[in-house]
């Protein structure tokens, strides 16, 4: 009896503890015996109990009844979360294999499209192809048969050639006969064949000995002009190699005479300066063999100086100096 009210218990969700311990109290309380009319004389004569005392060996009965239940419950509790997290687990691996099923079902799909589409466009190919070699094996044929047509038609024409050749070539054997019996007759064409009836051939060798002069002439001739072509290709690759060299040397003296021009600026700038300074240079050992130029001094508003052309007579600026000194200095003005 105790059992199955913990099973139920365990079970049972929506009571509460109150109505459980209630359930439990209503169950183990004796059942009151209605007492018979004639009751015996040995009832009696016991003692009647203590209610307290009962009361309380009830109470521990119940506490350790309560005790076991919560033990099982707990052990029941314990058993159902287990199992729940069991189901939990295997629900998420069947989930789990369910997706992958799910994708590995789509991509069977999708294969299974991509392949339908091949195989509709494998069998459009292959009706083609069937259609071309229908087509081919009919104009095959067609070739065959012309050919036969055109191989008997040359047979037969072979044949009649043959036949004709055949005719013509005793035809021709009995005029050379007859021919050769009159030449022999003749005084004047019987050395033309010898003793036993063939022709001479000393014509023949003759005209190849001449062919042959001929050709050794033309041999000798083509050799000479591929000489003079080898000197003609060695000339070319000579002077395209002097070419390269006077190449070479204008581009270093287009370099030295470059480098000389820079030097040249260089000295002239710096006498310049020198003559800007303040120290009297005569013209002719600033600028020897060049136009005549005069520097600017420091500080005058005019343009740079300029070389004095022919026919232009310079002109003089008088220009103070830091010193005080008052210098008499010749400048050119370009027009």
């Amino acid at each position: 009896m105790m059992e199955e009210v913990s099973i139920a218990v365990a079970y049972d969700a929506h009571m509460s503890e109150e109505e459980i311990l209630a359930s439990l109290v209503v169950e183990t309380l004796p059942k009151q015996v209605v007492p018979s009319k004639k009751p015996k004389l040995r009832d009696n004569q016991v003692q009647p109990e203590d209610p307290l005392d009962r009361y309380e060996r009830e109470n521990r009965k119940l506490h350790e009844n309560s005790l076991r239940l919560e033990q099982e419950n707990d052990d029941l509790a314990q058993k159902l979360v287990t199992s729940k997290i069991a189901l939990r687990n295997a629900l998420d691996q069947t989930e789990d294999q369910v997706d992958e099923l799910t994708k590995e079902l789509l991509k069977t799909k999708q294969l299974l499209m991509v392949t339908e589409d091949e195989k509709r466009g494998k069998e459009e190919e292959a009706s083609q192809l069937k259609e071309m070699f229908r087509r081919d094996l009919d104009k095959a044929e067609a070739d065959i048969k012309r050919s036969n047509n055109i191989i008997a038609d040359y047979k037969q024409i072979c044949s009649q050639l043959n036949v004709k050749l055949e005719n013509q070539k005793a035809q021709a054997d009995k005029e050379l006969a007859v021919i050769k019996s009159k030449m022999l007759e003749c005084e004047h064409c019987q050395h033309i064949f010898s003793m036993d009836g063939l022709l001479q051939l000393c014509s023949e060798d003759e005209d190849t000995c001449a062919k042959d002069e001929v050709k050794a002439s033309l041999r000798e001739q083509v050799q000479e002009l591929e000489r003079e072509l080898a000197q003609t290709k060695l000339q070319m690759v000579e002077s395209k190699c002097k070419i390269q060299e006077l190449e070479h040397q204008n581009a270093l003296l287009t370099t030295e005479l470059q480098a000389a021009k820079n030097t040249w600026l260089r000295k002239t700038l710096g006498s310049f300066r020198t003559a800007a300074s303040g120290h009297q240079t005569p013209l002719k050992q600033i600028l020897p063999g060049a136009p005549l130029t005069t520097p600017t001094p420091a500080g005058s508003p005019e343009g740079s100086p300029g070389p004095i052309e022919k026919g232009e007579q310079p002109k003089y600026e008088k220009v103070k100096h830091t010193g005080g000194e008052e210098k008499y200095l010749m400048r050119a003005f370009l027009k």
